[in-house]
Parts: structure tokens; sequence; C-alpha cells
């Protein structure tokens, strides 16, 4: 992983000090934010923990030729309660080559459409991916159409992570070679996109289809939906929609949902000084994964005063029926949030959250400075 990455930096480099026009994005975060407390009730015990310290930093360069982007964290912890240590690791990363102008060329690249994002959840419904965590070729056949084709596979040397190109048998079974397909086509009031993954294998196969509508076709500026489907052959899941837990054990409050057929939602009203976001998940079909099957979750933003904003925010996760394995207590979360730009290049912020499932809670703090600039 290492050499791929200086090799793509120095990659990237080179070809940007020939490029007519380069723009470049860049911040460095320092926060923590893993809860404080966590309260098992049926053990009867409160487990305290310290937060890992932990500093982000994240690096993009477009140019006409050539776009690329890594983002790396390392933490100070308590990794045994007794003795402190830094870990680091790579979050994300892509590199994109344009050979001409309507092929791009993609390592590594996530290439989602408007509506398969949930803004609380601050993150995107995978089958709304056109790209792959492996090799993806785009091209723009007509202006605001892209299509693309994709083979995934991983980068960190995990024989699980391998794409076989002619077959291999695993388990009494024939793994095929894996290929997916995508389409996003932006029209001036609205955006759909469509991708189908994992062809060729029926445990892992993915179909999604999403719509993004900002402006409410042109109607109401304020106001940007978005929804999409999504249906899997296997297991889709969406993993962490509620999350409150100490960095090292993992203890703490957190939930997510499994599903055959999903139906993801969001809708984001902003003015100047007001933003109402929502957002929902839910699973479409029967379950039997011991998950919960719907996700919805509200915030409102605030400006009180210049320069600071104050949100606040509730998830609920709920579990409609009993399956096999029993059915899953419903999950709240609460929280609040303040954020202070001190100029055009710094932010910090502090929050407040709080989980609880049955009789069980968690507690967490987070607080972060954010420094940022871009050119």
């Amino acid at each position: 992983m290492k050499k791929i990455l200086t090799g793509l930096a120095a990659f990237v480099l080179t070809l940007s000090f020939a490029s007519a026009e380069v723009k470049f994005s860049f911040y460095n975060k320092l926060y923590e934010e893993g809860a404080v407390a966590v309260h098992d009730d049926s053990a009867d015990e409160t487990v305290k923990d310290f937060p890992a310290i932990r500093e982000k930093m994240y690096a993009e360069i477009l140019t006409d030729r050539v776009d690329a982007m890594i983002e790396g964290t390392f933490a100070i912890d308590d990794f045994d309660d007794s003795h402190f240590g830094l870990q680091g690791e790579v979050d994300d990363w892509y590199i994109e080559f344009r050979p001409i102008h309507m092929i791009t060329l993609g390592l590594h690249t996530g290439i989602f459409a408007d509506g398969s994002y949930l803004p609380i959840w601050d993150d995107n419904v995978a089958s709304g991916n056109i790209g792959s965590d492996g090799f993806t070729v785009t091209v723009r056949p007509v202006e605001n159409f892209r299509i693309s084709v994709t083979a995934p596979f991983s980068f960190d040397g995990d024989p699980d992570g391998v794409n076989w190109v002619n077959g291999k048998e695993e388990w009494g079974e024939d793994e095929k070679f894996n290929v997916g397909f995508g389409a996003i086509f932006d029209a001036e009031f609205f955006q759909i996109g469509a991708s189908l993954h994992d062809i060729a294998d029926s445990d892992e196969r993915e179909l999604g289809a999403f719509i993004n509508i900002p402006g409410l076709f042109g109607a109401y500026k304020p106001l940007t939906v978005g929804a999409g489907f999504s249906h899997s052959w296997g297991n889709g899941e969406l993993e962490s929609l509620i999350s409150v837990c100490t960095d090292t054990a993992g203890d703490g409050i957190d939930g997510g949902i499994a599903y055959k057929n999903l139906m993801n939602a969001y809708a984001e009203l902003g003015f100047e000084k007001f933003t109402l976001t929502a957002e929902l998940a839910y699973n479409l079909g029967d379950d039997d994964h011991g998950t919960h099957d719907i996700y919805t979750a509200a915030s409102v933003s605030v400006t009180p005063a210049e320069k600071v904003t104050a949100t606040a925010t509730g998830k609920l996760l709920s579990d409609f029926t009993s399956s096999s394995k029993g059915k899953v207590e419903n999950i709240l979360f609460a929280g609040f949030a303040l954020d202070f730009d001190v100029n055009d290049n710094n932010t910090i912020g502090a929050e407040f959250d709080f989980a609880t499932q049955d009789s069980n809670w968690a507690i967490a703090v987070p607080v972060y400075w954010k420094y940022q600039f871009e050119n």
C-alpha cells in the first residue's frame, strides 16, 4: 500500500506541474469523538474511557488531466487501559486520469449518485456508487452523462479482496470475475443514477436506482430532496447508522439495517441562517437478520450569532418485526453541537451525544479544531 500511494503521489505531482490549471484543497483536523462513558445494564457496570486524540489530514488536487485525493489519520490512545500508543491508517484515497476528455481511468474511486447520500449520517448507500475500490473506466459520450464499468478488488493484500479473472474454487463454489456497471445523468433540475454491482456473484449482486432534485425542479430553490431504491441478492447492510462507542473495545451503542430491499430518502431545507434536514432508510422486505428495520433522523441548524452555528440532531432505529434472532430493541440518539468559524481557515467545535438502547446508554463529547484552505 505504501509503495502504491508513494508512486501515485509522484505521478500526480509530475502531471500537475504540466497542467494548465490546478485546483488544490487541504484540511487538517485535530479531534476526538469516542464515547467517554458506557453503561451496560445487564452487567450493572458503567465503563469510562479516555477517547483517542486523532489527527486527520486530507489533500485533493484537481487538474485538467489528473485528479487525486488522499486522507490519512493517526491517533494516540490507551490501547490496553494503561499504555498509550500511536497508530495510523490511510482512510481513503483515489486517483483518476483522463487520456482524453471523454474517458476517465480511476483507481479506488467512489462515484456516487447524489440521491444515495444521507446528509445526517454523512455517508452514501453503497449501491449508489458507479465506481469501486478497484479499477473503473468512465465514459462521457455526451455532456452531463457518465457511464462506468468497474472491476472491484482490494489494495490491502487480503486474499478475500482478490477479483479472480479466470475463477477459483472457494468453499466448494467457483468464484467468478466480478464486474459492475452504472450511469449518472445530470439534467438542469435533477440527477438520476443507477448501478448494478457484482453481476456474476449472486451472493453479492446489488442493484441501485436514485434521483436527486435540487431546488424542487426549480420551483423552490431552498429545498432539495433525494431518494433511492436498492435490491440486494445477498445481504445488503447499512452499518453504524447510530454509533456512540469507545475507541478501543468497541463498547457502546451501535446499530444499522440489513436488507434485501431498501428505500432511502432525504430532504434538506436551507436558508441563510436556518437549515432543516430529515432522512430515512427503510427495509422493505422480511427481516431475518436480527437488525433494525427503519432508520429516521432529523436535524436543525441555526446561526444565532455571526460565525456561530448550533445544531440539534435526533435519530431513531426501530425494529418492527421479530426474526429468528429475536426482536431488536430500539436505539434513540440525541446530539447538540456548536461550531465557531474563527476565520476563513479555522473552525472549532464541540458536541454532546447521548444514545440509549433498552436500559443501556452511552455518552460522547466530541471536540475538534479544523484548519482548511483551497486555491
